[in-house]
């Protein structure tokens, strides 16, 4: 029942936001002590400045008012701005425990139960949502705890020069908790929707220009512009109205904050002339009067950043709603690595459906087999499944139905063969370092001839010759500067170092001009033999080259053939 889930839900987002505030919890603590050092500071300057301008009216020397006022200045400066040091490195360390948690649950599941959305929205959802927990450590944690013991403080203080002044102002606050109440739970329903317009935009974005060639060759840039307008005035919109709601809360703590004010001074100003309608019970000086009335603003500050901060504690509890449902749901994807297979086994399919862990059929009633040997190949366009395919061989795609045998071996859910796989994908990742450092990543501890033979074999040394450093040619971040082909090639070469007796290839010869591909195709051709080779592509001279092509359809396609 909804309610029942409702309630779950919010005790996992509390734990959550608790988990990782937890990691920062002596920033926050230090942050809110240099708080509380500030509102000593400024009581000193409000002392000071009310007993040096009482002394300068009764024509007296100023005495120690001045330089209690200045060492107020010096010590609210100092706390300010080493609070808000430690406060921003509060928000830091949340943000970093949540990501930490995050691709901890990534590493131990797989990617594949984050599978059914694009990669814009997953990036959005990763790094932006995680991004907004940083304002409930840095700024909500120690604006909770200063709203609370910032006006008792300042409080005393008042009483102590003038307790009607108190009064009036405990009279003036008693009404604001309603109204940040109410205040708090629109802001946090719009924000969440406003956090899901964002990531809409961003998924919209990424895949877009991910195909912004099939776009200009279809002639569709007016329509995906449209398409794109229209998700970016929905973040507006949805913006707009968290926006409308700050200036309403604002208006109204400001609203409170100047009557408050306003009656203080008018009372401290008729007491002082000595034309208050009745007696109060207390002989106020200039001394006190004014030290009071520079003490009331400080006495709602912390209670106007409250209402400001709720707008960072409901970014934060709606990113780490969907964090934190993540992470429950982690546990039921766990995946187990299979010992590395002595020999390349064949890999059969038999009527098998795959689904991503969101329940999202993406292959069904698939069934072939791959031969040692041999380079079989899944040819169909995009949205067949071919990639899917090869990520249930690691584990990452949830088998739905049907038996994957390797070898003898049925394949259990979850189960991966990571540690037998080599796999090149389209555009191999390359990091900034030499390129024997992005050789080596496939087997961190092999041998310098080892690295120098799989660069041999994969052709390599042709563009990397002694003349520009060999193998230790610097390469620019993501590999900047190489063609497609001389990616491939150091991809080829990480292939040969991990000598993996199964080879997984998602589209390899995608970015590669017809040269290239020839070449790419005659090494693949050297390395097939001791190999299951698997592949994923709907290149038609890869096809060709391919001992065996296995036809896919999009999942939309064959159901529409079905029925």
């Amino acid at each position: 029942m909804p309610e029942p889930t409702e309630n779950t839900s919010k005790i996992h987002t509390r734990a959550a936001l608790r988990s990782w505030a937890a990691a920062a919890q002596r920033e926050v603590n230090l942050g809110f002590l240099c708080q509380l050092v500030a509102i000593s500071g400024w009581i000193a300057i409000a002392w000071g400045i009310g007993h040096s301008v009482s002394a300068i009216a009764d024509e007296q020397p100023t005495g120690t008012g001045l330089p209690i006022a200045a060492a107020g200045i010096l010590v609210r400066g100092l706390a300010n701005w080493t609070g808000d040091l430690l406060l921003a490195r509060a928000g830091r360390t949340m943000v970093t425990a949540a990501r930490a948690d995050l691709f901890a649950a990534l590493s131990k599941a797989g990617a594949g139960w984050l599978g059914g959305a694009d990669a814009g929205t997953r990036t959005s959802q990763i790094i932006d949502r995680t991004a907004k927990l940083e304002g409930y450590a840095a700024h909500w944690l120690p604006g909770m705890r200063l709203a609370v013991a910032g006006p008792v403080i300042i409080l005393v203080a008042v009483a102590t020069q003038t307790w009607l002044s108190a009064v009036l102002l405990i009279v003036s606050v008693l009404v604001l908790p309603l109204f940040i109440w109410l205040t708090a739970s629109e802001t946090a329903s719009r924000a969440k929707a406003q956090q899901g317009a964002m990531d809409e935009l961003s998924g919209a974005f990424q895949s877009r220009a991910a195909q912004s060639g099939l776009i200009r060759a279809f002639r569709g840039i007016r329509r995906e512009t449209d398409s794109l307008q229209d998700a970016s005035l929905q973040l507006r919109d949805r913006t707009m109205a968290i926006l409308r709601v700050a200036f309403l809360s604002t208006a109204v703590l400001e609203f409170f904050a100047s009557v408050s004010i306003a009656l203080v001074a008018v009372y401290i100003g008729f007491k002082l002339l000595g034309v208050f309608p009745f007696g109060t019970g207390e002989t106020l000086t200039l001394a006190e009067g004014l030290t009071a009335l520079i003490l009331a603003p400080e006495f709602f500050s912390p209670i106007r950043k409250l209402s400001s901060l709720h707008h960072d504690r409901a970014d934060a509890s709606a990113a780490a709603e969907m964090l934190s449902d993540w992470l429950e749901h982690s546990d039921d994807h766990p995946v187990t690595r299979l010992s590395v297979l002595s020999a390349a086994p064949v890999i059969a399919f038999e009527n098998v459906s795959l689904a991503w862990a969101n329940g999202a059929t993406v292959v069904s009633g698939l069934s072939f087999h791959a031969q040692p040997g041999r380079i079989t190949t899944l040819a169909g366009p995009s949205g067949s499944g071919k990639s899917t395919i090869l990520l249930s061989l690691i584990g990452r795609a949830r088998l739905a139905s049907g038996t994957i045998r390797i070898g003898d071996h049925v394949l259990q859910p979850g189960e991966s063969l990571a540690d037998s796989i080599a796999y090149i994908g389209q555009t191999p990742w390359l990091m900034e370092g030499t390129i024997r450092d992005n050789i080596a990543i496939a087997r961190p501890n092999a041998d310098e001839n080892a690295i120098a033979e799989a660069a041999r074999q994969a052709g390599i040394l042709d563009f990397a010759g002694d003349s520009r450093g060999g193998l230790n040619q610097k390469l620019a971040r993501f590999g900047a500067g190489l063609s497609g082909g001389q990616r491939q090639r150091i991809a080829l070469a990480r292939a040969l170092l991990r000598d993996a007796p199964i080879l997984l290839m998602d589209e390899p010869t995608a970015h590669l001009d017809p040269d290239a591909q020839e070449d790419f195709l005659r090494k693949l051709k050297e390395l097939a033999p001791e190999r299951t080779v698997l592949i994923a592509s709907h290149s038609e001279p890869l096809i060709a080259a391919s001992d065996e092509a296995i036809p896919l359809q999009p999942q939309r396609t064959r159901e529409e053939a079905a029925c």
